[in-house]
């Protein structure tokens, strides 16, 4: 069975097309798409035309992609922008006329567990517990977890905590910078949301306390497209077929003070597909994942090449997707 899986966020529509075997899932195809669909959401509350009409023509090409790998089923779900958005039944109405495809609003709670089963599916050796953090465009999902490895295939069962918090980089660059580089004031206002969002939680807490202490995992965007900054743009990290990658901490640490000091232009050059349609908001992006770090303790940032779009394909094999 070959599925299409389209993650809308809110940066971003992501497509990836796999098949599905008794071995597992293999990845045949990705693509990602940077339609901008939160732009302004934070300000006005509602979706503008001019995102809703990037995104609809995304969607058409993602669909023909599909078709032209002759995908059996295409699944498409969207997160933080979509479900923020006073006009979002408009959106589904509209999506749904123009395209002919599903379009579901996932909760918090469902963007997080299937983030969390896709981001752990890689490590077959994690055994002990693990916090998964995904930095989006408008909000930032962590799932904390005990033991996935053994409960595969189905990870999602090892979740013990999971929390979505609107502090994605798309929604705090629109709140808080008016330009790149930031002013001071501007970074330390960043800052400050962030770390309070973190501090009101008891994710965090109890699994930092836990021993030994959890394996830190991002997934998506902001984690990825840092590792292929931090290995080069001559690196052979491949979206489709890469592996995990470890980040010391201070190399997330080391990529944040050098992105806030940095023209947009200049966060570009550091890798220029990885910071196509990223580079103005990808700052806080590394902001938020070293605020994680350092709430967490964590030594290390290990960066999980499967994502949502991932977890959309297990959801739906295990059952829970609307038919």
């Amino acid at each position: 069975m070959r599925i299409a899986a389209i993650d809308v966020g809110t940066n971003t529509a992501q497509l990836l097309v796999a098949d599905v075997t008794d071995d597992g899932i293999e990845r045949v195809h990705v693509a990602e798409r940077f339609v901008r669909l939160g732009e302004g959401v934070d300000a006005s509350g509602r979706i503008g035309d001019a995102a809703l009409d990037r995104l609809i023509a995304t969607l058409r090409e993602h669909s023909d992609t599909a078709a032209d790998l002759g995908v059996d089923t295409v699944l498409v779900a969207a997160t933080s922008a979509s479900r923020d958005a006073a006009n979002r039944d408009d959106v589904v109405r509209r999506v749904q006329l123009e395209t002919g495809l599903p379009y579901e609003i996932l909760s918090g709670d469902e963007e997080a567990t299937w983030s969390f089963a896709a981001a752990t599916a890689p490590f077959s050796d994690l055994n002990g517990p693990c916090l998964v953090v995904d930095v989006g465009g408008g909000s930032t999902e962590l799932v904390a977890g005990t033991d996935p490895a053994g409960h595969a295939p189905h990870a999602e069962r090892a979740i013990t905590t999971r929390v979505s918090l609107d502090i994605g980089c798309i929604r705090l660059t629109e709140r808080y910078f008016s330009g790149q580089p930031p002013e001071p004031q501007d970074v330390d206002a960043a800052r400050d949301a962030i770390h309070a969002a973190l501090d009101r939680l008891s994710l965090t807490g109890p699994a930092a306390d836990t021993h030994p202490a959890p394996k830190l995992i991002g997934t998506a965007g902001t984690a990825s497209a840092l590792a292929r900054v931090d290995a080069g743009p001559d690196s052979q990290l491949d979206p489709l077929h890469g592996g995990p990658r470890a980040l010391p901490s201070a190399r997330v640490r080391h990529w944040r003070d050098e992105t806030l000091r940095r023209t947009v232009d200049e966060i570009l050059a550091l890798h220029p597909e990885a910071m196509e349609g990223r580079a103005p908001v990808f700052p806080v992006g590394v902001l938020i994942l070293d605020a994680v770090v350092q709430h967490t303790g964590a030594d290390t940032l290990h960066v999980s090449p499967f994502e949502l779009r991932h977890g959309l394909i297990l959801r739906h094999l295990a059952g829970c997707a609307p038919a």
